[in-house]
């Protein structure tokens, strides 16, 4: 599986399935596809009711402070995520998570940095084979933090199923901090994971040959990425 970064999906006619491009959304972009996605995920696992609208979305998605990654094969969008971002000293929420973690306030009073949070992770899923499935959602999961490096991110926090917990516990050495709490929508238990962004996951990510980070592709992402989300306002 290639993953290739770029704003819009532009598929080829030779392309494979193995090929996998992640476009970026900002909050003022048409993200229909990575919503119907969600929606046609969060659906089929009964987290949702059906809605003729065909879309899952909520008020974070619209924060200047968050970022959509579609993932897309053939044209097709076949898993999301979702990139929340908290600056230090900015007022009001911008962590989705901080709405059912009690945890949260303390993550932000003392960060040193910018602060993302992961989540929304979604799957197609008419797609069925388990494996390809497994490596969709690491590819997801590498979309996420190859952008939080590329943006300097100091701390990650991610809301994901208790299912998918050891993922990032053995993979990324992420630490619970909290009891799995139901994370709407759905009561399905969500557990909140977090660990900094620094030189111990720098070198756990350069180890690890699926999630290494080609240089070129950081330095890309570091153009890319700054003019689709709003990091710069501050109380300070």
């Amino acid at each position: 599986m290639t993953a290739q970064v770029q704003r819009e999906p532009a598929p080829t006619a030779d392309e494979t399935d193995a090929v996998v491009r992640t476009v970026w959304y900002s909050a003022a972009d048409n993200r229909r596809d990575a919503f119907a996605l969600r929606y046609r995920g969060y659906a089929h696992a009964g987290l949702i009711e059906a809605s003729p609208f065909g879309i899952y979305t909520d008020s974070y998605d619209d924060l200047p402070t968050t970022i959509v990654a579609g993932l897309f094969r053939r044209g097709a969008c076949i898993a999301t995520l979702r990139l929340s971002f908290y600056t230090p000293g900015v007022q009001g929420p911008t962590l989705p998570c901080e709405n059912v973690y009690p945890e949260i306030p303390a993550i932000k009073a003392g960060a040193e940095g910018l602060v993302v949070e992961l989540s929304r992770l979604a799957i197609d899923p008419d797609i069925t084979n388990t494996r390809y499935r497994a490596r969709l959602y690491a590819a997801a999961i590498r979309a996420g933090v190859t952008a939080c490096l590329a943006l300097d991110a100091k701390r990650l926090v991610v809301a994901t199923q208790t299912k998918w917990r050891s993922v990032y516990e053995h993979i990324f050495d992420f630490k619970a901090i909290g009891e799995p709490q139901f994370y709407p929508p759905g009561d399905v238990p969500v557990v909140l994971l977090s660990r900094p962004l620094d030189e111990g996951l720098k070198g756990r990510i350069a180890r690890n040959l699926f999630f290494k980070v080609d240089p070129t592709e950081l330095e890309d992402l570091r153009g890319r990425l700054p003019a689709l989300v709003q990091l710069e306002r501050s109380a300070a």
